[in-house]
């Protein structure tokens, strides 16, 4: 099996982009030392335990007075956020916000792929603006996905998404998707 990478520009949207001025000299330094330096050019990839330990130091120095899964999803807000300001971002987005919820939802497969190379989904239809999506995210970044997946239905025009973590396993974590606007496609 290939190593669990996720992209530069994912990087960008949370760290430069989405936090920006957030990001303190002490958080940086935390980013340096697990392997995230934002002094220098972003790598192309990192390793997805990289990855997810910038996420979680982050998600403490940024969030220290809530729950690590509360200060998780902020952060994967702030990842859409910033992603959006992203070249292939706003590419992206220009693109899935005609879609509507639904059928961006039922894409979660390649727009997550755009950010990683791992990322694997399931969708199982619940009613017209509710569903199930299974993904193969694990450990405590599951929250931060969480978060990035209601960011991501508000920015697509659901502003009254709702996204709860329904199960989760060693292999991955069922969320249910909720919506309603008007936007029933």
């Amino acid at each position: 099996m290939p190593e669990k990478l996720v992209f530069e520009h994912t990087l960008e949207g949370l760290f430069v982009r989405g936090l920006g001025a957030r990001v303190t000299p002490v958080l940086r330094e935390r980013l340096r030392e697990v392997g995230v330096d934002l002094e220098r050019k972003l790598q192309p990839a990192y390793a997805f335990e990289t990855w997810c330990f910038a996420v979680r130091v982050a998600a403490r120095e940024l969030h220290p007075d809530v729950p690590d899964d509360v200060g998780y999803a902020l952060l994967g807000e702030r990842l859409v956020d910033g992603y959006r300001e992203t070249v292939l971002g706003r590419a992206a987005f220009g693109v899935i916000q005609l879609l509507g919820p639904r059928r961006c939802v039922s894409r979660a497969r390649q727009m997550f792929r755009s950010g990683n190379n791992y990322t694997e989904t399931r969708l199982d239809d619940v009613s017209p603006t509710e569903v199930d999506l299974w993904m193969n995210e694990a450990g405590a970044i599951r929250y931060f996905t969480q978060g990035a997946l209601r960011a991501g239905l508000r920015a697509v025009g659901a502003p009254h998404a709702e996204v709860q973590v329904r199960a989760f396993t060693d292999e991955g974590v069922t969320y249910r998707l909720t919506w309603r606007n008007g936007h029933e496609a």
